[in-house]
């Protein structure tokens, strides 16, 4: 009974660290793609905002009320 006992706790000790080092994958993939998704989304900002100052230049409009 003790050896049977003795396996079990070591196949609890194998999944245990099989299962942990699969959770700790999965995890840093997923934060990585959310950092990666982070980055395309403020990419993606950034462009826009860079876009539209582009086009308030050329355009040569002013934001000041007045001046309508």
């Amino acid at each position: 009974m003790e050896r049977l006992r003795a396996a079990v706790a070591g196949l609890a000790v194998v999944a245990a660290v099989f299962g942990g080092l699969v959770a700790i994958r999965v995890v840093t993939r997923f934060l990585r793609a959310a950092v990666w998704f982070a980055e395309t989304a403020a990419t993606l900002a950034f462009a826009l905002l860079l876009g539209y100052l582009a086009y308030r230049v050329l355009w040569g409009e002013s934001d000041d009320p007045r001046r309508h």
